[in-house]
């Protein structure tokens, strides 16, 4: 089973049970015929439907394509499908274009546009994208708030540490050279943000000087987690 594959089993398992109702009947029949594995009539029956503009059938019949399941593997196909569905708010081809640009299948690696389109996804919840999103904030290849400032606006985004010792340096980057920023007390929660090797970054809580930084560094023993990271 492919990579592609495996995401999609995934996929399934959320459509399943997150599909409303009111949806058309060739569509509910489509998802029948691809459980059953016969992908060439899901294909005929989700094409019209993606073709009129419905976002469900434009998201799997991506799948199709990006798997080559009733198809040739086609991932510009692929891709043509999921933005039509991300162009309505689809959450779910949303991410599937951000993991394509993560993992470089079938579309040049590109870390960047993956965030934006993954941070999109989680913008409206997806719970994977926001895990993901987590997960790249410790990748020392990209700066993930830096391609998506709005993250230092989101309660999901990060996790809460609190301060162990009796009153420590922050700093304005990753190492003890750095320039020190604030002074945090014994206890004092912060958020933290992303990891760079021993260092964490951290969200510095509101000050009057507008002009401070809001973000700064701190060694990674210095806090603990409050609760599940």
């Amino acid at each position: 089973m492919t990579r592609w594959q495996q995401t999609w089993t995934g996929g399934l398992l959320l459509l399943t049970a997150t599909v409303v109702a009111e949806v058309p009947d060739a569509f509910e029949k489509g998802m029948e015929a691809l459980l059953e594995g016969n992908f060439a009539e899901a294909w005929c029956l989700w094409r019209p439907l993606a073709e009129q503009g419905h976002a469900e059938s434009q998201y799997n019949l991506g799948w199709l394509y990006a798997n080559g399941n009733g198809v040739a593997v086609d991932m510009d196909r692929a891709f043509y499908w999921w933005k039509q569905a991300a162009a309505q708010g689809h959450a779910d081809a949303e991410f599937a274009i951000g993991l394509a640009y993560t993992t470089g299948e079938g579309v040049e690696r590109d870390l960047a546009e993956a965030v934006r389109w993954i941070y999109r996804a989680a913008w409206q919840g997806h719970p994977d994208a926001r895990d993901i999103l987590l997960r790249l904030a410790v990748d020392p290849e990209i700066d993930v708030l830096a391609i998506v400032p709005e993250l230092l606006d989101q309660s999901w985004f990060g996790w809460t540490g609190e301060v162990t010792g009796k009153r420590i340096n922050v700093r304005a980057g990753p190492g003890i050279s750095e320039r020190i920023v604030a002074q945090l007390e014994q206890h004092q929660q912060v958020r933290v943000l992303g990891k760079r090797g021993d260092w964490l970054r951290i969200q510095l809580p509101p000050r009057e000087d507008e002009t401070a930084p809001r973000l700064a560094w701190v060694y990674h023993s210095l806090l603990e987690p409050v609760g599940t990271p």
